[in-house]
């Protein structure tokens, strides 16, 4: 049995509904004041057994209590992009955009329905994005987004990825790729160039402050630019903004995040463990 703090915002009546699990991974919060953490798994439709009634145009969610060290443990049991039958207790109030419910129990994964099942297959069909300069990207259910992995400088590729928004701003992201894929070379060494000024500026400016050594940024500049390669562009564009992200694992334990706009503008460059 599942318990939310809220449990009385749902009936009192139990009913086996079937969902088709979303690709998105299962959110969990943990309130303050309670050890176990709140879980949402984002649903694509259900269909009533008893009534044979089917919802496909809200958002559905389904809402369980569990302790944080077994949320790998449903995650096996409860697979994304699949159908099962759960045991829950709809709640009071269902909304207009909005469905929740309360799971109860898992009666059955990789649960077979006559109208759920093909619906889910119709929704995993892929999903291209076709540009003539660039070719086909690749929609990213789980993350909303349209990838592609593309040849970059050196025999090397790079993940590419802009948000599913309006045609209006998925153009702004193509046309800024384009821009950037139009004189790769030259874009690779403003990348690595800026990343490697702001983080030995930035760190030298750390160490002479804790009474550290400095290091010789010419020399550090020089070797990060060898060394480092871009891995991955991803674009935000209805927030006009860029994420790139270097590394090598081979060398270095950490991965470098620079920030910029679709300008072409970078802001800032960090470092971050991933």
């Amino acid at each position: 049995m599942f318990y939310l703090q809220k449990e009385s915002e749902f009936l009192d009546e139990y009913k086996d509904v079937a969902f088709i699990i979303g690709s998105p991974e299962f959110f969990g919060a943990k309130s303050e004041d309670d050890d176990r953490i709140n879980v949402l798994m984002m649903c694509i439709a259900y269909k009533d057994i008893e009534t044979n009634y089917i919802e496909k145009n809200k958002k559905i969610v389904v809402r369980m209590k569990i302790d944080e060290k077994d949320l790998d443990y449903y995650k096996s049991i409860i697979k994304r992009e699949s159908v099962v039958k759960f045991k829950v207790r709809y709640e009071k109030e269902q909304g207009e955009e909005l469905a929740e419910f309360l799971l109860s129990d898992i009666i059955e994964n990789n649960y077979e329905d006559e109208d759920l099942t093909p619906m889910l297959r119709e929704y995993l069909k892929p999903i291209i994005y076709n540009d003539e300069t660039l070719g086909d990207f690749l929609y990213n259910r789980a993350l909303g987004s349209f990838d592609k992995n593309i040849a970059w400088t050196n025999n090397k590729n790079i993940l590419i990825a802009f948000d599913d928004s309006s045609e209006y701003n998925n153009n702004k992201a193509i046309n800024f790729f384009r821009n950037i894929f139009s004189d790769k070379e030259d874009w690779d060494i403003r990348i690595k160039d800026y990343a490697a000024r702001k983080i030995i500026k930035d760190g030298n400016e750390l160490s002479a402050k804790n009474g550290g050594s400095i290091v010789d940024e010419d020399a550090f500049i020089k070797e990060f630019m060898n060394k480092i390669d871009l891995i991955e562009i991803i674009v935000h564009e209805i927030d006009n903004y860029v994420n790139y992200r270097l590394g090598n694992k081979k060398v270095f334990h950490i991965d470098v995040i620079i920030e910029g706009d679709l300008s072409g503008n970078f802001i800032n460059a960090f470092v971050g463990r991933f």
